[in-house]
């Protein structure tokens, strides 16, 4: 004869777990993590962060914008004569 899996217990039931025994640690061992003492080193370093600047002049962006405004050409111009890179 077969056997015939458990009913479905339904979408609120909540589902049986198997208790398993605790593992077992020879008595030495249970004996010495009961003593174990945490010490706080204190916090870590904080982390560097280095910031890197790109100079000079977007040469893209002011041609786009000398192709709307005209004028801007004088800007673009200044920016290039004073330009330290």
């Amino acid at each position: 004869m077969q056997q015939q899996p458990p009913p479905y217990p339904g979408p609120g039931a909540v589902p049986q777990q198997q208790a398993y025994p605790p593992p077992m640690m020879p008595m030495q061992q249970q004996q010495q993590s009961t003593n174990v003492v945490v010490v706080n080193a204190g916090a870590p370093a904080p982390a560097t962060t280095v910031v890197v600047h790109k100079r000079g002049v977007n040469h893209c962006l002011h041609f786009c914008i000398t192709l709307f405004f005209f004028p801007w050409v004088i800007v673009w111009i200044i920016l290039c004569i004073t330009d330290d890179s």
